[in-house]
């Protein structure tokens, strides 16, 4: 079935999809139902046209037009008027312009000491806010007052202050590489990047590297070696936080001078926070490529018939389902079966995951993978050698807990994501856990704890931390010997 895309005006295009259409009329006020009847209709009369491509705005004609038939005008206008999810909203300022980023958004509200939670729910409130304003341009100066008076309304004019104090600059100080060159202006931003990669909050990172800066100022450096910044941050650290956060930084930072990338690997079923934690870990460690393994999926899916490969047109929980029906099973399946199904499905999504970890290999780039797809014993590919492979698994063991995950999701997504699929099969999602962790622990893979966001990216970066002292001990005894 060939591919339909969406096209705009500034010659952008991607895929269509349904998922898009719901999310904007959702966002509009249509019933989810009915959003998902919309969006549905919509393909189906896109594929009957033979069409391979489809304006912007003609979609948006097709989507108003549906809803004024099934709604009426009122419902109508609301649609028409706001900028719908597949539409860019451009932001312009005096270097021209550029696409609103949620992820920008998130890095800035981190620097102004918002926890990384806080400031996503900030960034997709405010992405909403704008579509359902119509906006599909915007200044910069207006997109910061708009962020501004978010804030102000969730948090109060102190929280809004310290946004909008967060671009001040006090210093003009310059740091050099080895050797004297290049420069590079020092940024308390990147700084606390490094020491949120560290295992500090966004607060108290920021605030350590705002020391920092008030330090070489005092001290009258205007110019600074990379080498001897470090020194000082671990000197800070170890007096402030302890030595164990100070080495863990030091090592990381060494990390950076490693030919080779990183590839971090996050398994787990659904709701226990992997995707949050890969995001988290992918921010803190500077790593700009990040894939889900269900996107993977859902590629395969575009490529391959039901017919074909049954087992990778469901969710990875009723997989078995599509095994019951070819092999002619009736009645409740077994453990044994619903780990088939699952396992069925795995072993195709890991062949595009592999190619995946083969390509960033060859092109030497760090990537964070993850997804339930991600298991231990099909993540080996021809150039793991070239990579540093650091795989964990996410789990939840409170049951109470993982239920509740679900019900927040659907909330935060405005019934998207519902409930009632994943507690339905929530004695398969339990099971497939047990499965995954038992095999995480006879190969060694370590397993983190999910009940805690803040506690999961701590342990996540121990277990990197320990990987590359691994690393550069095996290094050290290599050149001993030599």
């Amino acid at each position: 079935m060939p591919e339909i895309y969406v096209t705009t005006s500034r010659g952008m295009r991607w895929p269509f999809s349904k998922g898009l259409v719901i999310e904007s009329l959702v966002s509009a006020g249509v019933d989810l139902g009915v959003a998902d009847e919309i969006a549905h209709a919509i393909e189906r009369e896109l594929r009957a046209s033979g069409a391979t491509q489809v304006a912007s705005e003609e979609l948006k004609r097709r989507m108003t037009a549906a809803v004024a038939e099934r709604l009426g005008p009122e419902a109508a206008a609301r649609v028409a008027r706001q900028t719908q999810s597949f539409e860019e909203i451009l932001v312009e300022d005096e270097h021209g312009e550029r696409p609103f980023s949620k992820g920008l958004l998130v890095r800035s509200l981190e620097e102004a000491g918002f926890s990384l939670r806080e400031a996503h729910a900030l960034a997709k409130q405010v992405e909403q806010r704008l579509r359902q304003a119509g906006k599909g341009r915007i200044e910069a100066d207006e997109l910061e007052d708009f962020v501004a008076q978010i804030i102000k309304e969730q948090y109060g004019k102190d929280a809004r202050k310290r946004y909008q104090k967060r671009l001040e600059y006090g210093g003009g100080i310059f740091v050099v590489e080895p050797g004297g060159e290049p420069r590079v202006p020092f940024s308390k931003g990147i700084l606390s990047q490094s020491l949120m990669a560290a295992g500090l909050t966004p607060d108290r990172a920021y605030r350590l590297a705002r020391e920092v800066e008030r330090e070489l100022i005092r001290d009258g450096h205007r110019v600074v070696g990379r080498d001897e910044l470090r020194e000082r941050v671990v000197r800070l650290l170890e007096r402030r936080i302890g030595d164990e956060v100070a080495e863990r930084y030091r090592v990381l930072r060494a990390v950076r001078r490693l030919e080779r990338p990183m590839h971090i690997l996050i398994g787990g079923v659904s709701g226990v926070g992997k995707s949050t934690l890969a995001a988290s870990l992918a921010y803190r460690l500077g790593i700009t490529r990040m894939t889900s393994s269900d996107s993977v999926r859902e590629i395969l899916r575009a490529t391959t018939t039901r017919d074909l490969v049954p087992t990778l047109h469901t969710s990875s929980f009723d997989a078995w389902k599509a095994l019951a029906e070819v092999l002619g099973l009736e009645g409740e399946p077994g453990d044994e079966v619903v780990l088939q199904g699952f396992r069925d499905q795995v072993a195709r999504v890991s062949v595009g995951i592999r190619a995946i970890q083969e390509r960033n290999a060859r092109e030497r780039t760090s990537v964070v993978i993850e997804g339930v797809h991600v298991v231990p014993g099909f993540l080996s590919h021809p150039l793991q050698s070239e990579v540093v492979q650091i795989p964990m698994l996410v789990v939840v063991r409170d049951e109470k807990l993982h239920r509740d995950r679900f019900r927040l999701r659907e909330r935060e997504t405005s019934g998207r994501r519902p409930v009632d699929k994943y507690l339905a099969n929530f004695g398969a999602l339990r099971m497939i856990q047990d499965h995954l962790e038992a095999l995480a622990r006879a190969m060694g893979v370590p397993v983190i704890p999910g009940d805690n966001l803040d506690k999961a990216v701590d342990k996540g970066l121990e277990v990197i931390t320990e990987r590359f002292h691994d690393l550069f001990r095996a290094q050290e005894r290599d050149g001993a010997r030599a």
